[in-house]
């Protein structure tokens, strides 16, 4: 009888100890939980402030205005861009005046 006695008073303290301690565990889990989640609406409240102010930024009346007080650029006609040729065009006019024959590696 004291073995089931002792053995159910060992039990019971032990019981209590761990679920004090997986407790406080559990607190600091959901602080760090908590702390991250916080960190997390931060980051996507500054997300939003920059999509804003990016969307303000490129709104064609205020490139319009800081080309006209900044840069004073002048619009391109058509016409004029016509002999322009990409990158692409260049280098294929290079390979081809450059005679290029490719070789396949055995």
């Amino acid at each position: 009888m004291r073995f089931l006695t002792f053995f159910i008073l060992i039990f019971s303290l032990t019981g209590t100890v761990w679920s004090m301690w997986l407790s406080s565990e559990l607190k600091n889990e959901e602080l760090k939980l908590n702390n991250i989640k916080n960190k997390i609406i931060a980051i996507d409240e500054k997300i939003r402030l920059i999509d804003a102010e990016w969307s303000f930024i490129t709104n064609a009346k205020n490139i319009e205005y800081l080309n006209n007080k900044y840069l004073k650029l002048k619009p391109v006609p058509l016409k004029d861009i016509s002999f322009i040729k990409t990158n692409n065009e260049i280098l294929s006019e290079k390979l081809v005046n450059s005679n290029y024959v490719s070789r396949e590696i055995n």
